[in-house]
């Protein structure tokens, strides 16, 4: 029996050994999460700057495009106003040529204006990107250390899980409904040491007289008065040989 009972010890100190190494293998740490959710930031930073780039780019081109056709106008204009053949005519021409330059000088510097706003979200977008590809390569360079790093926890994992079915067919099959029984009810810890005479899981004192009769019938089962787990007889000197 005391052997059965070390081997469920050892069979939940491998339960929550794997289910440690499962959480640290699907988790990324703080590092890592925070390196992705500032690289996600750039990212989305990248494409708004993109979009305002392109966006000011074909604004100006639509507007070179429309002061080309403003001086195509003016030179028609004044085409026009060779061929007037009265005042009436001549005011109107006049008063088309004068609106057509303040459109050409207003378009005109509406692209100067596009142009040096242009340059500018190009330079943000040039320092946006490269700060963007920087932390994508220290992020991956992360991802690839955390990688080789769960390669020794896989090992690991898999050697524990060996072990751990090893121990399944050695525990008698009515202890380990017991043990599984307990451990759904206590999240995972179904065994429990004393010593001190104090239960490890709970620290309620253990009673004298089941401590008394556990040091003399190490083959027995015995659960806790009170989380009611299986308790396992740990000499005062560490020796539970």
């Amino acid at each position: 029996m005391k052997n059965m009972l070390e081997n469920l010890r050892r069979y939940q100190e491998l339960l929550l050994r794997i289910r440690q190494l499962d959480h640290e293998l699907t988790t990324y740490p703080e590092s890592i999460e925070k390196l992705g959710r500032e690289l996600k930031q750039h990212q989305v930073a990248v494409a708004r700057s993109e979009e305002q780039f392109t966006e000011n780019s074909d604004q100006k081109d639509r507007k070179e495009e429309y002061l080309v056709l403003c001086k195509e106008n003016l030179e028609k204009f004044e085409q026009d106003l060779m061929e007037v053949t009265n005042q009436k005519e001549y005011s109107a021409v006049l008063k088309e040529i004068d609106s057509t330059k303040r459109e050409i000088q207003e378009t005109e510097g509406l692209i100067i204006t596009l142009m040096e706003s242009t340059k500018q979200l190009e330079t943000d977008y040039d320092q946006l990107k490269t700060n963007a590809d920087q932390l994508e390569a220290a992020y991956n360079e992360a991802i690839s250390g955390f990688q080789d790093t769960n390669k020794e926890k896989i090992k690991e994992k898999k050697k524990l899980e060996k072990e751990k079915r090893s121990l399944e067919k050695e525990i008698p099959a009515p202890y380990m409904r017991k043990f599984n029984q307990i451990a759904a009810k206590r999240s995972g810890i179904a065994v429990a040491t004393v010593s001190g005479e104090c239960c490890s899981a709970c620290n309620m004192k253990i009673r004298p007289q089941m401590v008394n009769n556990m040091q003399q019938h190490p083959e027995e089962l015995f659960i806790c008065d009170n989380c009611q787990r299986i308790l396992v007889f740990v000499e005062p000197d560490g020796d539970d040989s």
